[in-house]
């Protein structure tokens, strides 16, 4: 193996600055153009160097998800089950939707076993250690697996609608800068509107969130019998 390539200019090429660079494109042109080769040009290394780091694009794909849900880590329960339970799910939606096709990066990572982070067992451990939910532990990962998988499927078809929209803008715009002054203001037009868009999908996503994890909650607290509703 060439252990030259590992360097990017002056500086030594690192994990950290692979996962930096992963998200840039990630950001900028979607999962589908976030390739090891497209990868090892804009870093402008070697596709070595790369493979010394993270030896497969799962194992890439595993660390951008750990990145990308590094927020949840700073989690901390307060022992109201239906209120962490909450914070969780918001967390987890907020999480995903700060990266172009978050949710289909860490659902591809959560499914080969390369993130660490795992949302899943943060709001196991939260069920798990409330005794009037009456979850024992084998069956608490299962149950909080409902919530993110939801939340993970949910968010994945919103960003899929949004970048279709904004592909679509895209191209009108193209055509704009091509074809002259007038339509190059249609496509810009076209190109803000997709982007107001795609804001009101969020928030209306996050809504959505919101009544399915209540939804969530009423269903443990049902199947337990506890009396009262999610937030008290």
């Amino acid at each position: 193996m060439i252990l030259l390539s590992s360097t990017v200019g002056s500086v030594q090429l690192t994990k950290d600055i692979i996962v930096d660079a992963a998200l840039t494109i990630l950001n900028e042109y979607g999962l589908g153009d976030l390739t090891i080769r497209r990868l090892t040009r804009h870093l402008g290394t070697a596709a070595g160097a790369m493979y010394w780091h993270y030896p497969s694009k799962q194992a890439l794909l595993g660390a951008v998800a750990d990145r990308i849900l590094t927020p949840c880590t700073e989690f901390s329960a307060t022992g109201d089950w239906r209120a962490d339970t909450e914070v969780i799910a918001e967390l987890l939606y907020s999480c995903l939707t700060a990266h172009r096709d978050g949710a289909e990066v860490v659902s591809a990572a959560l499914a080969t076993g390369t993130a660490t982070i795992r949302p899943e067992q943060l709001l196991a451990d939260v069920l798990e250690n409330a005794p009037e939910t009456s979850i024992s532990t084998p069956s608490a990962t299962d149950t909080a697996s409902v919530l993110v998988y939801f939340i993970l499927g949910a968010t994945v078809d919103q960003q899929t609608a949004i970048a279709l929209n904004l592909n679509g803008a895209k191209s009108v715009s193209d055509k704009g800068d091509t074809n002259g002054e007038n339509n190059a203001s249609t496509g810009a037009a076209a190109e803000a509107s997709s982007e107001d868009a795609a804001e009101q999908a969020k928030e209306l996503g996050r809504q959505r969130i919101a009544l399915g994890t209540e939804l969530f909650i009423a269903g443990i607290a049902g199947v337990a019998g506890i009396k009262g509703t999610a937030g008290q």
